[in-house]
C-alpha cells in the first residue's frame, strides 16, 4: 500500500511539472514580446520583455536553461542602449546562478567582450575568455574567446569583418549597434596602426562612408582628409576624392573644395572608370546645384505612397536654401524658398518651414506666392505653435497688403475662428457653406 501511495504521488508530481499553464502563457508571452522587440523595438517594449524576463526568473529559479537565457539576453538589451554596467550584472548572474544553461559559454563571452571593448578591462576580460578556453574548448564561442589573445591587429581585423557581415538587417536597413561599434573599431585600428598601408586606409573610407550615409558629413569628411594626406597611394583613393567632392558639393557648401578635388583626380589618374563623376565638378557651381536639386526631387518623390525620406528631404532643403543664397537674383530663388518650406512642412519641421517662408516673404514681395508664404505663416502659429497673437496680427496684415486676394475668405474665416473648439469651427463652416448655395 505505501508503494502504491509513492507512485501516486510520483504521478501525480510529473503531472504537475508536465503541465505548467502559467509558466507556459508566461513563455508565450516572452516569445510575443521578443518578436515585437527584434521587428521594431520601443522603450517601452523593451522595459516590458525585461519585466516578463525578471518575473519568469523569480517564479521559475528552477528552469536554469531558460533563466540563464534569459538573463543572457537581458544582457544583450542593455547592452545594445550601452548600459554596460547593467548588462555585466545580468551576465554575471546568469553565470553565476545557472551554470548549466547552455548559453552559460555566450554569457562569458559577451562579458569579456564588454570588459574589453566598452569598460577597458583587459585583466577581468581576459578572466572571462580564459574560462571559455579552458572550460568550453569545442563551443562555438570558444573562437571568439581565442581571439583574445592573438596579436592586436589580428584581432581587430577578424572583429571588423565579423561585424562588416552583420552590419544590415534582413531589409538592408543598417544596424545602428552594429554600425555605432564598427565605427569605434576603424578609429582604433587606425589610431593604433597608422603605418598599415593596407588595412588603415581602407578603414578610414569605410568609416567615412557610412558617416556619409548617417548624414555626419562633417565627421565623414575629417576621416577622408586625413586618409588623403597620409595614404595617398592606398587603393582606396580615388574612391576617397570623389565621396570628398560629392560631400563638398552637395553638403559642406565647399563648391570651389570640390572642383580642386576633381582637377586632382583628373591630373592622377586620367583614364579612370570613374573619370565622368570627376568631370562632373566642372560644370559651373549654379548648374551642378540645379542638377542636384532635380537629382534629389525625383528620389524623393519618386514612390508617392511611401513615407517621406526625411534625411533626402533635409538634404533637398539645403540645396534649396544654398541655391537662394549663392544665387538671389535668380528667379529660381524664391520658388525654391518656397518649395524649401513646403518640403520643411511635410517632415513636420514647422519652425523651418516658418524660417524660410519668412525669408522669402521679406526678401521677394513681388513673387507671385509671396501672398502665399505670408498666409502659410499665420497658419503655423494658429495650428502648430499655438501663437493666436501673432498669428492674428499676421492674417490681419494680410487682408490690409491682399485685400483681393484669392485667401481672403480662408484667412477672414481663420481671423473669425481663432481658438474655437473644432466642433465649432465644422458648424460655422457648414453654415458658411449653405449661405453661399
Amino acid at each position: 500500500m505505501k508503494t502504491l501511495n509513492i507512485g501516486i504521488l510520483a504521478l501525480i508530481s510529473l503531472l504537475i511539472f508536465a503541465c505548467n499553464p502559467a509558466k507556459d502563457n508566461l513563455l508565450k508571452n516572452i516569445k510575443e514580446l521578443e518578436a515585437e522587440v527584434n521587428q521594431q523595438a520601443s522603450g517601452q517594449s523593451v522595459v516590458n520583455l525585461l519585466s516578463k524576463y525578471n518575473e519568469f526568473i523569480n517564479n521559475h529559479s528552477d528552469d536554469a536553461e531558460n533563466c540563464g537565457r534569459f538573463l543572457y539576453r537581458s544582457a544583450g538589451l542593455a547592452y545594445r542602449v550601452s548600459d554596460y554596467k547593467k548588462a555585466t550584472d545580468y551576465l554575471k548572474r546568469g553565470i553565476a546562478d545557472f551554470e548549466s544553461s547552455s548559453v552559460t559559454p555566450n554569457s562569458y563571452v559577451l562579458l569579456g567582450s564588454i570588459y574589453e571593448e566598452n569598460l577597458n578591462d583587459m585583466g577581468k576580460a581576459k578572466t572571462a575568455f580564459q574560462h571559455v578556453v579552458d572550460n568550453y574548448p569545442d563551443h562555438a564561442s570558444a573562437d571568439r574567446a581565442h581571439l583574445f589573445f592573438k596579436p592586436e591587429d589580428v584581432k581587430l581585423q577578424t572583429l571588423i569583418a565579423q561585424q562588416e557581415e552583420n552590419l544590415y538587417d534582413e531589409n538592408g536597413k543598417m544596424k545602428m549597434q552594429t554600425s555605432a561599434d564598427l565605427r569605434r573599431k576603424y578609429a582604433d585600428y587606425a589610431n593604433k596602426f597608422p603605418d598599415d598601408k593596407k588595412n588603415t586606409p581602407t578603414y578610414l573610407y569605410k568609416s567615412a562612408d557610412m558617416q556619409n550615409k548617417m548624414n555626419s558629413a562633417p565627421s565623414a569628411a575629417q576621416s577622408l582628409e586625413r586618409l588623403l594626406e597620409k595614404y595617398p597611394d592606398a587603393k582606396v583613393v580615388p574612391d576617397a576624392y570623389l565621396l570628398l567632392a560629392d560631400m563638398y558639393d552637395n553638403q559642406l557648401n565647399k563648391g570651389k573644395e570640390a572642383q580642386q578635388l576633381a582637377k586632382d583626380f583628373l591630373a592622377k589618374y586620367p583614364k579612370h572608370a570613374r573619370k565622368k563623376e570627376a568631370e562632373f565638378y566642372n560644370k559651373p557651381e549654379k548648374e551642378r546645384l540645379s542638377i542636384r536639386i532635380t537629382e534629389l526631387e525625383d528620389a524623393l518623390y519618386a514612390n508617392k505612397k511611401a513615407r517621406v525620406d526625411v534625411a533626402k528631404a533635409n538634404q533637398l532643403i539645403g540645396r534649396y536654401e544654398y541655391y537662394a543664397e549663392t544665387n538671389s537674383k535668380d528667379e529660381k530663388a524664391p520658388e525654391y524658398l518656397y518649395k524649401a518650406g513646403e518640403v520643411a512642412r511635410s517632415t513636420n519641421n514647422t519652425r523651418k518651414a516658418l524660417q524660410l517662408w519668412e525669408k522669402l516673404y521679406d526678401e521677394y514681395r513681388s513673387y507671385e506666392k509671396a501672398p502665399q508664404a505670408l498666409f502659410l505663416q499665420g497658419f503655423i502659429y494658429e495650428n502648430d505653435l499655438k501663437n493666436l497673437d501673432k498669428a492674428k496680427e499676421i492674417y490681419k496684415n494680410f487682408l490690409q497688403k491682399y485685400p483681393k486676394d484669392d485667401l481672403v475668405d480662408d484667412v477672414k474665416f481663420s481671423l473669425d475662428n481663432l481658438g474655437k473648439p473644432a466642433d465649432e469651427i465644422i458648424k460655422a463652416f457648414e453654415e458658411r457653406k449653405k449661405g453661399e448655395s
